[in-house]
């Protein structure tokens, strides 16, 4: 792939400290890190590099947040975090010393403590971060500093280019880049990128078949560990209203034989077979949108035991529908669907990336359908 270097965060130390070592030694990139140390206080991993880049001396360094949970890792015995402030001061001032023309952070600080670095006027020119935390769509400046953020998920590929100005600045740039980057002082010019994988991007012919294994060996390890009360995080939940359920999407074609045969015949009617025929139907962060009710009271709450809740069906944009039935219609589905708010929850640009809302309502909904709220 190219990589200069790689930060050690806490998903590269999931297996073990010994674990990682020993792919260090067959890697063909060194792995960095400034703040994880012995017990004696000694760097466990290397932490910087410089190198010589179009006659550029770019220095690079890794800091790992000091959140790691050290009793998740093995061997952590072993080592023990020094603090990412302190130290990125301290190995940033050591490489201004080396002769560094440029350096860049690699780490997984959030945004708050990396603004901190940024005020605490170091010679660190670029800040390189990878956190849950951080949703930075566009890169900023903070003192001297720029920082950017990419993407997680393996969803995308970021690419930032800096460009190191002559005396003619930016005019010395084409038209085509010097409207769409900014400039950073008197001498950087920085150009962000963003690019999304795709599923019409080829596999590699030698990474897919590693990537379909691990998959599949997550995909059992998930069922194992498979609970009847799975919940997400942050999922807000509606109160069920009293002698209401759901009823599923059978019961809805009683009334709305046309709406259901449409409705067959859309992705939404297959979605939690889309999950079985990947491995994914154990995999707590997909199966929420392809499940009626999930963590919702009266809803879906056992991925043992799946049954009727299966599928993007009715009531999962109308919310449950037993009074609505047992009063013929005149009690109204509480879910409000202004604006296809609802749509929103599952289709978002990181699951989503192509979804335009109109396009699907009417794919789902039928082309005489209007988007509440419009």
């Amino acid at each position: 792939m190219g990589c200069d270097a790689l930060n050690i965060g806490a998903y590269d130390l999931s297996l073990g400290v010994d674990y990682l070592r020993g792919k260090e030694k067959i890697a063909k990139f060194p792995f960095l890190s400034a703040n994880i140390l012995d017990k004696h206080g000694k760097p466990v991993f290397i932490p910087s590099i410089i190198k010589q880049i179009n006659g550029v001396k770019v220095g690079i360094f890794g800091i790992c947040s000091g959140k790691l949970k050290l009793d998740k890792i093995p061997g952590s015995n072993k080592i023990k975090i020094a603090n990412a402030l302190d130290k990125a001061e301290e190995v940033s001032l050591r490489l201004r010393q080396e002769g560094a023309d440029y350096i860049v952070l690699l780490t997984t600080l959030d945004i708050r403590q990396c603004r901190r670095l940024g005020q605490r006027d170091l010679p660190i020119d670029l800040i390189i971060g990878s956190s849950k935390r951080n949703r930075i769509s566009l890169p900023i400046l903070v003192g001297d500093t720029y920082i950017a953020h990419v993407e997680r998920g393996g969803k995308s590929v970021g690419r930032l280019d800096v460009s190191f100005l002559g005396p003619a600045g930016v005019e010395a740039l084409s038209p085509s880049v010097r409207f769409k980057g900014k400039s950073v002082g008197k001498s950087l010019f920085l150009l962000n990128h963003f690019h999304p994988l795709k599923l019409d991007i080829p596999d590699h012919p030698e990474i897919a078949p590693m990537v379909k294994k691990v998959e599949t060996s997550l995909s059992r390890l998930r069922q194992i560990k498979a609970t009847k009360s799975m919940t997400i995080a942050g999922v807000k939940k509606a109160e069920m209203v009293p002698g209401n359920s759901y009823i599923f999407a059978d019961a809805c074609s009683k009334c709305h034989p046309q709406q259901f045969k449409l409705w067959r015949k859309t992705s939404h009617a297959k979605a939690y077979n889309s999950l079985i025929k990947i491995d994914k139907h154990f995999d707590e962060e997909c199966i929420a949108c392809h499940v009626l009710g999930f963590s919702q009271p009266g809803g879906f709450t056992d991925i043992n035991q799946v049954g009727e809740f299966a599928n993007v069906q009715c009531e999962s944009c109308h919310g449950p529908g037993r009074l609505h039935v047992k009063t013929e219609g005149k009690t109204k589905l509480n879910r409000d669907l202004a604006k296809g708010q609802m749509c929103l929850q599952c289709h978002i640009e990181e699951r989503s990336p192509e979804f335009d809302l109109e396009t699907y309502f009417h794919n789902v909904c039928g082309p005489a359908a209007q988007i509440p709220g419009k």
